[in-house]
């Protein structure tokens, strides 16, 4: 359920990002490839599906000469847990750093889970660019009520398949060790398909090993 609480919250943060992103609007003049994981753009959007409303706020930025950075908040599930992701990449041969870190979610009987990670990810264009793959490897710790603190690795490789210039197919596997704490060995899976209308908006649908289903709306600046 919403409340007002959590609501101030988000909407804080999504003004403060919408400030930050109408400051730096002249500068930011190159095309948003929503298909792309590793592109760099400030954008909101709305997402729903069969666990709620997820809002999603992003703000993208030049760091210096060949680096750039992102930083995106979602509040997921009808606000019930947050997510905040940073990314600074290199564009000079497309590799990154990764941040990723979840708030409060209730998973596996645990309540007020919490786990954060960190690592590498790299662009690995394929078969003349239709196919391009992003293998990433993180670092990751796990924390919460009602389990022990976890640390734990990750690796897994979004793939992305251009169907024509506007429209992508992709999957997304994972596999999510423990090295120390909770005994977890899980693998997951997404699929994706995503249609840019222009260069600012595009919509996408989502199907996980879960069976959740959600499609999002973005609009980038």
């Amino acid at each position: 359920m919403l409340n007002f609480k959590k609501l101030v919250i988000l909407n804080g943060v999504t003004l403060a990002i919408l400030v930050s992103v109408s400051a730096s609007a002249e500068e930011q003049q190159y095309w948003a490839d929503f298909s792309d994981p590793l592109a760099i753009y400030s954008n909101v959007g709305v997402a729903a599906g069969t666990e709620g409303v997820d809002i999603i706020a992003s703000y993208g930025s030049y760091l210096a000469g060949q680096y750039k950075q992102k930083l995106t908040v979602e509040a997921k599930h009808d606000l019930d847990y947050y997510t905040v992701d940073y990314l600074v990449l290199n564009s000079s041969d497309d590799t990154g750093f990764i941040f990723n870190s979840q708030w409060g979610t209730d998973k596996n009987n645990w309540e007020n889970a919490n786990k954060v990670s960190m690592g590498l990810i790299k662009k690995l264009p394929i078969v003349e660019d239709n196919i391009t793959l992003y293998p990433s490897l993180k670092l990751g710790f796990l924390w919460g009520e009602q389990l022990k603190d976890t640390t734990y690795v990750t690796a897994d490789v979004t793939v992305r398949y251009a169907v024509t210039d506007a429209l992508w197919i992709g999957v997304i596997p994972s596999y999510l060790y423990a090295m120390e704490g909770e005994d977890l060995s899980e693998w997951d899976a997404t699929a994706e398909i995503g249609y840019q209308f222009v260069e600012g908006f595009a919509v996408s649908a989502h199907v996980n090993n879960d069976n959740e289903y959600w499609a999002d709306i973005n609009f980038a600046f």
